[in-house]
């Protein structure tokens, strides 16, 4: 019934049975358990179905490696692949210098510095939505930027 509930959650049989050990491990360390709980069963449903939840925020967050993979330039690529690299990284760049210096800031620190987005609200004096906005505004005229060479 457990494997069930987490497997319906994160549609992997093999991450509902990480979840599960999860819950046996928390259960049997767990300090707070001094007494049986009044329904064990839904103790452990509810466990396992917040682990679950956890588990699947937590996957939905994980940028998937395969998708930048393809987009690598390595030595075993043809040199046109490398020379249209190159090009639209020269061009991604005059947009980037083309930006509002505000945007251009914020981004660079957000996404090639991985700074967080309250600390350069500090830095900017500014809310961190503005931020976030300005973050969005620049890479959406990035990506513009990016589709007009293709």
């Amino acid at each position: 019934m457990l494997m069930c509930e987490a497997m319906r959650i994160l549609g992997s049989p093999d991450r509902a049975e990480d979840v599960l050990q999860d819950a046996v491990l928390r259960c049997l360390s767990s300090q707070a358990l001094q007494r049986t709980p009044d329904s064990p069963c839904s103790y452990l449903r509810r466990m396992v179905r917040n682990l679950a939840l956890d588990h699947y925020r937590k996957q939905k967050r994980e940028i998937p490696c395969d998708a930048f993979a393809e987009t690598l330039v390595c030595p075993a690529t043809p040199v046109e692949q490398k020379l249209s690299a190159q090009e639209d990284l020269a061009h991604l760049m005059r947009a980037l210098g083309a930006l509002c210096p505000k945007r251009r800031y914020a981004f660079v620190e957000a996404r090639l510095k991985a700074k967080q987005q309250t600390e350069i609200a500090r830095e900017m004096n500014l809310s961190a939505s503005r931020v976030h906005a300005l973050i969005q505004s620049a890479q959406t005229q990035l990506e513009a930027a990016l589709a007009e060479t293709l």
